[in-house]
């Protein structure tokens, strides 16, 4: 066990290393565009703005319903892609969620563009925010929430401090 210690310890690599080394630097690259799309996805200001964006959108279904229906399909949409994520698979369940989300969120601004051109819009279409949101959620839930942080774990021990460094500041500043 000391001879494994005393070889990681000889193995560590720096920033450097990480950054021009053929091997390290195609999982360097994908990690941060995983990232990256993760924290441009939206989440943050659905999450927070959910009430308002249903309070905005002047339908008959209450804002704080919705919010809390969406919060909790977000909660079993998550539960359930930790058992389907290796059954379905990474990559297919990551193209699907970065295609709904697109599309759910271009649902949800046409629906706001059209209730400023016309309010009877928002009679017609009201249902459209409450299920644009949902579906946001359970294809966020499903590949863009938690496949990036599985994606971590295809770096090599030894150089998995200095390379999830970058990630956590990306996610955590951007």
């Amino acid at each position: 066990m000391q001879k494994s210690i005393d070889n990681n310890s000889e193995e560590r690599l720096g920033i450097r290393d990480v950054l021009t080394t053929p091997a390290l630097l195609r999982p360097t690259c994908l990690c941060l565009a995983l990232m990256f799309f993760l924290v441009v996805s939206g989440i943050d200001a659905i999450t927070f703005f959910s009430y308002t964006i249903f309070k905005e959108s002047g339908t008959d279904i209450s804002p704080s319903f919705s919010s809390i229906a969406v919060g909790t399909i977000q909660l079993v949409a998550m539960i359930l892609s930790a058992f389907v994520i290796d059954k379905l698979g990474r990559r297919p369940l990551l193209l699907i969620s970065e295609i709904t989300v697109v599309i759910s969120l271009a649902a949800l601004g046409l629906f706001f563009y059209l209730s400023k051109q016309d309010t009877s819009v928002k009679g017609t279409l009201g249902w459209l925010p409450l299920a644009s949101l949902i579906l946001f959620s359970i294809a966020y839930s499903i590949g863009i929430g938690p496949i990036p942080w599985i994606y971590l774990e295809i770096v090599p021990t030894h150089v998995a401090g200095i390379f999830h460094l970058p990630m956590v500041i990306l996610f955590i500043f951007m």
